[in-house]
């Protein structure tokens, strides 16, 4: 029994002098934050935090990082997870984690530095795009991947598994509209089988007659490019009572200014604007990006409840991640209806 308790107490000994020995960890001193922001910094004896915010884009405060470890001789693991940037390295110094989220300000930073007995956690990949906190915990458990060739595996099987329930999709889709081959008129296959009417009515007069007074189909002045782009030559075209005139042009400007200049430009010379919307689209791999968005508005040319009407409508789109945006607008005129 005295043995025992001699045994034990020499264990904890050894375990109180190997924790009273232990190096506490430092960051290191090239790792500057990004355009000397000023960054709060806690610490405890096996990790040191510091974060801060700063008014700039998160992949160029990644790329801030990357090129710090870089010129520094380490490798590091770039990933995301689903919520921003995840970077690991392992410095002479700690073990680092580098974590850069989107925020209003623009960009949030949180760096870690700890001891190698400390520990980081596990990269987790994130494929869709989307993360749930009250999932973190069992993801951690079950879907950490640890190097480089488990990230290779683990992606391509991701991608597998979305190429085949893609297919599966295309599939019932072309089989469910296989009867859409050829015509389909279920309204006149319903018609045939009702008895024919025993007495017509007499036909209705029609309720209003348009009225070819539409202003003349002239491209706006004032209706340019967002940078001073060379827009398309135009192209006229009809439908109905409407007659068009489009055009189109290729820019860099961001999605969300294009929407921006166009609806001001619109309100700003009379146009009531009844349509504006952005959509984002995301790759295989979650990343996401706005994708497209149009806008439509209409200004009226005259008086009464249907004058004749000039309408102009504005779409973007892009097909690939950070490709240039393609731009459609078209001016239409109509003439006014009544009795």
């Amino acid at each position: 029994m005295l043995y025992l308790m001699r045994s034990l107490f020499s264990a904890v000994l050894a375990g109180t002098s190997l924790l009273v020995g232990q190096t506490a960890p430092s960051l290191p001193a090239w790792l500057i934050p990004y355009q000397d922001a000023a960054a709060t910094t806690s610490a405890s004896p096996t990790v040191v935090e510091s974060s801060y915010m700063v008014p700039a884009k998160p992949e160029e405060v990644s790329a801030h990082y990357a090129k710090l470890l870089t010129s520094n001789g380490l490798t590091f693991q770039r990933n995301y997870d689903g919520l921003g940037t995840v970077i690991r390295a392992s410095a002479t110094e700690c073990n680092l984690l580098i974590k850069v989220r989107e925020s209003s300000a623009g960009a949030a930073v949180r760096i870690s530095c700890a001891t190698a007995t400390a520990g980081l956690g596990s990269e987790v990949i994130v494929m869709n795009g989307s993360a749930n906190p009250a999932s973190e915990g069992a993801r951690s458990r079950t879907a950490h991947l640890k190097s480089a060739e488990e990230i290779r595996q683990y992606n391509e099987e991701r991608a597998r598994e979305i190429k085949a329930k893609r297919e599966a999709f295309e599939r019932e889709s072309n089989a469910r509209m296989q009867v859409y081959d050829k015509p389909y008129y279920p309204q006149q296959q319903a018609q045939a089988h009702r008895p024919p009417p025993s007495n017509l009515a007499p036909p209705i007069a029609p309720i209003a007659t348009y009225h070819d007074d539409a202003p003349a189909l002239v491209w706006p002045a004032w209706l340019g490019t967002a940078k001073g782009e060379t827009l398309s030559t135009p192209t006229r075209s009809s439908r109905g009572p409407e007659s068009s005139l489009s055009r189109k042009y290729q820019t860099t400007v961001a999605m969300t200014e294009l929407a921006r200049f166009y609806k001001e430009g619109l309100e700003s010379n009379g146009f009531t604007v009844n349509r504006s919307r952005i959509t984002t689209g995301s790759t295989s791999t979650g990343v996401q990006q706005n994708a497209s968005g149009d806008i439509e508005a209409y200004r009226k040319e005259g008086p009464g409840i249907n004058p004749p009407t000039t309408t102009i409508k504005v779409g973007f789109s892009r097909m690939y991640l950070n490709e240039p945006i393609s731009v459609w607008i078209s001016v239409s005129v109509r003439g006014s209806f009544g009795r």
